[in-house]
């Protein structure tokens, strides 16, 4: 092994050791908090279930003051390795509403639910029930209904999955025969309720959410970089299992039950969380690509939350390595280009590719980029 190689094989024991002390510490946090719930328990000494009952010592907890170093080093580390700083909430910030909440959270997660009938205006529910038990004579067409008569459609529209379900909305209207001079009265809960409806009637063309579209997105533009850098760090398997669980998202075939482990390995992260997203200019962008981020789970994007909240390093687009030779850092113009149908959809073909070929490139690529 020659001597660049012997400075990567360091940086890889580096990343390992610096990933195992985040890990050490944040158990030491937990730790001390779990014991903490467990009223009328001592932290110190349980005592015996062996004959004669005498106490024994069980783990000694971390002491608050210790805990409280433990969180000022996390926080230093944090910023030393480029990785973010403590999230501080802006004064006087006006409170999103539930409806904000909701629409937030349906456009990054999808809508997995059917609104309840009593939950409905009643002029829609009507129309709905009337449809249903009654073969009535469509009269008007869905490219007749304007939705920008309905009061709610003013913010469900500035999202990207809400705003692809405008056709299929109108549909249901013209389904049911409503109104058009009743826009007016349909309520957030009555659209939700058309959704739903759809999604049922067509799951093939279901709505989508942003989640899923981030990960089509990073398995498209990243996926070459992903696999060379999880190689690197003896964990290629896992890249090539969670790019293709990727691959079966939003498809007619079932992800391969063996795969579906995967994303208790990964998460989806909000470089400002959806709880904060009224400190953006426009509440809705909280789910846009620029702000959504890879991270491994443990201890990656635990520590984004605990024991403080962290704004990541809006650079990075993969966060799964404290150094920055082993993250990914964001191409706004590819993921524009991607965006734009100029960049295809990752195939699990890609993956057939000369694997050996590929790492003794990015070695080469890599101790020639730490030579400059």
């Amino acid at each position: 092994m020659d001597l660049k190689s012997k400075n990567l094989a360091s940086l890889i024991k580096n990343e390992k050791a610096i990933t195992a002390m985040f890990i050490n510490k944040l158990h030491a946090i937990y730790q001390t908090n779990y014991r903490k719930s467990k009223k009328g328990e001592s932290t110190r000494t349980k005592k015996s279930k062996d004959k004669g009952g005498d106490k024994k010592n069980t783990v000694k907890k971390t002491s608050k003051r210790n805990v409280e170093g433990l969180k000022r080093e996390l926080k230093l580390m944090l910023s030393f390795y480029g990785i973010g700083t403590p999230h501080i909430t802006p004064p006087d910030q006006p409170p999103l509403s539930k409806e904000q909440i909701s629409m937030i959270d349906i456009d990054f997660d999808g809508l997995y639910f059917t609104p309840a009938p009593d939950d409905l205006s009643a002029t829609y529910r009507a129309f709905k029930e009337s449809n249903q038990n009654f073969e009535i004579t469509h009269f008007n067409k869905p490219y007749e209904y304007d939705l920008n008569e309905v009061p709610c459609w003013a913010d469900m529209k500035k999202f990207n999955s809400f705003r692809v379900m405008s056709r299929p909305i109108c549909s249901q209207l013209a389904q049911i025969n409503y109104p058009l001079d009743k826009l007016n009265q349909l309520t957030y809960v009555d659209m939700l309720d058309m959704i739903a409806s759809h999604n049922k009637a067509y799951p093939e063309h279901h709505m989508p959410n942003q989640r899923t579209r981030f990960l089509k997105m990073f398995a498209a533009c990243y996926y070459e970089e992903f696999l060379e850098k999880m190689s690197l760090l003896d964990e290629e398997k896992e890249a090539k299992d969670l790019l293709t669980y990727v691959y079966y998202l939003d498809r007619s075939e079932k992800c391969p039950q063996d795969l579906r482990y995967i994303m208790s390995l990964y998460t989806v992260h909000h470089g400002k969380n959806r709880k904060n997203a009224n400190e953006l200019e426009d509440y809705s962008k909280v789910n846009d690509f620029s702000n959504l981020f890879l991270c491994k789970d443990m201890p990656h994007h635990k520590i984004l939350h605990t024991p403080y909240e962290i704004d990541i390093n809006r650079n990075i687009v993969f966060f799964g390595s404290f150094l920055q030779e082993f993250q990914i850092i964001r191409n706004p113009e590819k993921e524009r280009q991607y965006l734009q149908g100029n960049i295809k959809e990752f195939t699990p073909a890609l993956l057939k590719a000369n694997d050996k070929t590929k790492k003794i490139n990015i070695i080469s690529k890599f101790n020639t980029d730490k030579g400059r």
